[in-house]
């Protein structure tokens, strides 16, 4: 078209403006918000496949985010009408993530590749389900968010390849929060992994074999978590697992023994780096820090312990082994500093 000879283009949407729409239907608070998201994010993609608009509004790892959290939060508030169940929504977020690493894996220079937070919104997801698979769908996404970390790949340019890493380990690396985000999830776990309308019928030995196998998911995740590259357990990792062994477990003297392990492994830690502040905020602060010499035990994890180890003599008889090893600790390091 044109007015007094000067040729106009018509308007068209760019990248941003969807991103305004996408934002709009996020923040919405409705039932119908996050689908409605979804949907634009998806007709955002097959226009860009199409080729037949002249702006460049390929979604970016950000309209993703945006859609993700959308699900992610209407499954954590429960929005009053949304009929649809928690785990289908959990299952949305995922299918996004899966979306979004094959967009990555497609192209090298892709601008749409999973981060940290793309993994971590959609374990957020199946941990607000409070679902019977929660568990083993967080676990999948941790294996797969720790895989995304390492993985590589072919590139090939003209007659040479070469392997180039998947992921940047700066976009994609799981931090020690993750794996206490599983171990959390499984030790809240209060379902047998099957359906609510079965559940009453199932025998004291399958509740047991049903809530060994997520707490195997929780030991899995710690000692992920003791050999990763990326993080190390802090006191936040054993206060959870713990917590498992009380919940999951049978109460026997194998539980109790298998916890005094997990407890001895806690003190023999070494806390991250930087994990303690020198600047104390509160004396609330300060009693729930770990003490001196105290490795990963801090007010949480000894609280955890004195809950698995009902009788006075065990648990007096773990904490002075404790003390003892806590003094002797502090000792080791002022005659090394010497």
């Amino acid at each position: 078209t044109s007015w007094q000879g000067v040729v106009l283009s018509k308007v068209q949407p760019n990248l941003q403006t969807y991103k305004l729409v996408l934002h709009a239907w996020a923040a919405s608070h409705t039932v119908e918000g996050p689908d409605r998201a979804e949907e634009i994010l998806r007709h955002m993609l097959s226009l860009s496949k199409a080729g037949n608009i002249g702006v460049e509004i390929l979604p970016d790892v950000k309209c993703f985010h945006i859609v993700m959290k959308a699900h992610a939060e209407a499954i954590r508030k429960g929005i009053k009408g949304d009929d649809g169940s928690a785990a289908e929504r959990a299952h949305k977020v995922t299918a996004l993530l899966d979306w979004m690493e094959l967009l990555g894996v497609r192209s090298a220079t892709s601008k749409i590749q999973p981060t940290s937070d793309s993994y971590r919104i959609a374990l957020s997801a199946w941990v607000w389900s409070h679902h019977v698979d929660a568990p083993k769908e967080a676990e999948s996404i941790l294996y797969r968010m720790i895989r995304a970390s390492q993985d590589t790949k072919i590139v090939v340019t003209g007659d040479t390849a070469s392997v180039k890493a998947h992921s940047d380990p700066c976009t994609v690396q799981p931090e020690t929060r993750d794996f206490n985000t599983l171990i959390n999830c499984c030790s809240f776990a209060r379902r047998v992994g099957v359906d609510k309308s079965e559940e009453d019928k199932l025998s004291l030995f399958q509740r047991q074999v049903a809530h060994r196998e997520i707490y195997n998911i929780a030991e899995g995740a710690l000692h992920a978590l003791i050999s990763s590259p990326h993080a190390q357990p802090d006191s936040a990792t054993f206060s959870g697992i713990i917590r498992a062994a009380i919940n999951l477990l049978p109460n026997t003297d194998e539980r109790d023994e298998q916890i005094i392990e997990l407890f001895r492994l806690a003190y023999r830690t070494p806390p991250a780096e930087g994990s303690t502040s020198t600047r104390i905020t509160s004396t609330t602060s300060e009693r729930m820090q770990a003490p001196p010499g105290a490795g990963c035990v801090d007010a949480n994890v000894l609280r955890q312990l004195r809950h698995a180890l009902p009788s006075t003599d065990d648990y007096i008889r773990v904490r002075e082994e404790f003390e003892e090893y806590r003094r002797q600790n502090i000792g080791d390091h002022q005659n090394g500093g010497e």
